[in-house]
């Protein structure tokens, strides 16, 4: 997968993490960049999961956690590239969140014939 692909997933994907209300929104623009980036279904959902999640998930267990993001160069330092389907490990509650972010994803994706 091309690192720009990869890094517009990691910042569409970082906004489920973020410690505000997400909205139609940021599902809306995760699921175009999905659409765009031309991978597969499985592919995304690897990279929610075996990339973005490790790292990101600890923003929503912090009473003060990031509410505006995180900047590209920041993403490419602590976020790496992984292989193999999604493994969705990790605190329940956590899990439970970004599954529902990325339920509401789908939801917004054209299908395909």
């Amino acid at each position: 997968m091309d690192e720009e692909i990869r890094l517009s997933l990691w910042e569409a994907f970082s906004d489920f993490f973020l410690d505000t209300e997400i909205t139609d929104v940021s599902f809306r623009h995760a699921a175009s960049i999905v659409e765009r980036s031309g991978i597969s279904l499985a592919e995304a959902e690897a990279v929610l999961w075996n990339e973005v999640f490790p790292v990101l998930y600890v923003n929503l267990e912090s009473v003060a956690g990031v509410w505006a993001g995180w900047p590209q160069e920041w993403l490419k330092a602590n976020l790496h590239p992984s292989v193999g389907p999604a493994r969705r490990t990790g605190p329940q509650f956590a899990v439970q969140a970004v599954q529902r972010c990325w339920e509401q994803t789908l939801g917004y994706l054209v299908p395909h014939a």
